[in-house]
């Protein structure tokens, strides 16, 4: 098989930086394939001064512009990663949708996918359970993000909402809820029945999975 046919990602999973790495090389083979910079070849080029995707990552927008003068192809090259950026952060609309957590659950794999700070968003319902706002509320670091109900209760009452659910990611890709994970949601659910507004699921999103509390209830009742 030719290297240019060749399939440039791991579908289904993350990739480790070794498989990140291996893409990476292939795609300056596949775009850049007699392309010179310089006076180089462009693989040598890149290998040189950009041998890793993070180092490409953090180029600046001179440098970039610079080397698409040079030559159509390497302007081709930063638009394909460019679509790649912006097929990253594509994700499917659920508003209008009626909440069922198979459901919210993939839609919101595909809308934290790539995302590597952890965040909460929380999908407001009406009475009939459609959902009508999914909203960011916040956005942590890495390893943890800071919640604070009476904010999401604002949005919820500002939203006319009679129910929510609240869904953030875990960047590790664990979805096994922690204590602190836990003890939110039912301080959730305990400040949702004050105001009447039903707190519907607590949901986790990790490496193609995800974590549902109701769910979680209904297998420990059954």
């Amino acid at each position: 098989m030719d290297e240019q046919d060749e399939q440039l990602e791991v579908e289904g999973q993350e990739m480790t930086a070794m498989q990140a790495l291996d893409v990476y090389e292939k795609a300056i083979r596949c775009c850049l394939s007699g392309v010179e910079i310089h006076g180089m070849s462009a693989y040598d080029y890149m290998e040189l001064y950009y041998p890793d995707p993070i180092d490409l990552k953090q180029i600046s927008r001179n440098a970039r512009r610079k080397l698409c003068i040079s030559d159509q192809r390497i302007n081709n090259f930063f638009a394909a990663i460019d679509l790649g950026r912006a097929l990253v952060k594509v994700y499917p609309d659920i508003k209008g949708e009626a909440y069922s957590s198979m459901e919210l659950g993939a839609a919101m794999i595909a809308h934290f996918a790539g995302n590597e700070q952890e965040s909460v968003c929380v999908a407001f319902t009406d009475t009939q359970n459609n959902i009508i706002k999914l909203k960011t509320m916040f956005i942590g670091g890495r390893s943890e993000c800071v919640l604070y109900p009476d904010q999401i209760f604002k949005y919820a009452l500002r939203y006319s909402a009679s129910g929510l659910v609240m869904i953030h990611n875990h960047p590790s890709g664990n979805i096994k809820p922690s204590k602190q994970d836990l003890s939110f949601a039912k301080r959730l659910e305990q400040g949702g029945k004050i105001l009447g507004i039903q707190v519907l699921d607590f949901m986790i999103v990790g490496n193609n999975r995800y974590y549902s509390w109701r769910e979680e209830e209904m297998q420990a009742q059954s």
